[in-house]
């Protein structure tokens, strides 16, 4: 009996076979070697036997059985120009029309209740939704409301929520930042008194309206700077962000996330420059609104930016919106605006 070890060397890189034993003229190789190879057959076999298991087959008509539920999409506010509600209809992922037929309801009755006050809201065809002239139904302040609604084929869904109060936003600060290449950006903050005693929920929203300076503007007759508007970008941590609660700050004064203004603008000026934000535009405005929001509000909106933050993203988990429908889904929800406008130039 005599020991064999096997080795080779393929570009640079040693490797060798387990010594084997020559035993009657015949290569034997040690117990171990069989052992491991016994284990991790037996592994393979396991997970295999696992995975198929897990393996569930769907037929593709049961896609098409999933019993359908009413989609009821509303806001309301005392500050309403138009009562406005989106109804529409869950679709199974077989239906031959997914891609075109995006569920929409035309023929159900919807109606607002508010104690002993109710209004029938009616279907708006180029904007898809119901909707209702708040002159004749106001939303108040403190107010419960109820959502129903009923198509003719037995589906029906509601909701109820009720609206915030009022709270005055107080002040619109103007502020700048430069960074380490001396880019300076401008921007706005909010301030205003939390209510005591309650948790809050908050949406800061603003429009940046302007005229860029134009020096050659006074001397050609009939010239005037070009008005241009855009929104105000809220952002924290390098993401938008225009949702906040009072948390550990009940009852105290708080301040929106930075504002940014224009950043087309007013990020590519540098100190060299020497240009300020008075010398950057002729006119300058924020109209600013503070947007006092129910929970329901705060969390369904909260989930619509996260999906946003990880829109194309394969890696990202899933965000579920949340869901204050009863028989159906979707989001029923009030808030309360305070709107000032301020001027910077």
């Amino acid at each position: 009996m005599e020991h064999r070890c096997a080795g080779s060397e393929v570009q640079g890189v040693q490797w060798s076979t387990p010594c084997a034993v020559l035993v009657n003229n015949s290569l034997s190789y040690p117990l171990i070697t069989m052992k491991r190879i016994y284990v991790v057959s037996l592994l393979v076999m396991l997970l295999a036997t696992g995975c198929q298991n897990m393996r569930q087959e769907i037929e593709p008509e049961g896609l098409t059985q999933v019993a359908k539920k009413l989609v009821l999409i509303g806001f309301i506010s005392p500050q309403d120009t138009i009562l406005a509600i989106k109804v529409n209809i869950t679709r199974p992922v077989a239906d031959p029309n997914y891609t075109t037929n995006y569920g929409v309801v035309r023929d159900a009755k919807v109606t607002l209740t508010a104690g002993g006050r109710s209004i029938q809201l009616t279907y708006n065809g180029k904007n898809d939704y119901y909707q209702a002239d708040p002159k004749k139904f106001p939303i108040r302040a403190g107010e419960t409301y109820q959502l129903k609604a009923q198509t003719p084929d037995g589906l029906s869904a509601s909701g109820v929520c009720t609206v915030p109060q009022a709270l005055r936003l107080q002040q619109v600060r103007l502020d700048s930042s430069e960074d380490a290449s001396r880019q300076k950006e401008y921007f706005v903050r909010y301030y205003w008194q939390d209510a005591p005693s309650v948790t809050n929920y908050y949406q800061t929203i603003g429009v940046f309206a302007y005229a860029k300076s134009c020096p050659t503007c006074k001397a050609e007759a009939g010239t005037k700077p070009k008005a241009e508007a855009t929104p105000v970008l809220f952002e924290s941590l390098g993401t938008v962000n225009t949702l906040l609660s009072d948390g550990t700050r009940d009852g105290k004064m708080l301040e929106s996330y930075r504002g940014l203004l224009n950043q087309s603008t007013t990020t590519t000026q540098t100190l060299s420059d020497k240009m300020t934000f008075v010398n950057l535009y002729d006119k300058a405005t924020v109209k600013a609104s503070l947007l006092h929001v129910d929970e329901a509000y705060y969390k369904y909106h909260q989930a619509l930016e996260l999906q946003k933050k990880s829109d194309g993203n394969p890696f990202a988990e899933p965000v579920l919106l949340p869901n204050t429908i009863t028989g159906g889904l979707g989001c029923f929800a009030g808030y309360n605006q305070s709107t000032v406008t301020a001027t910077f130039k």
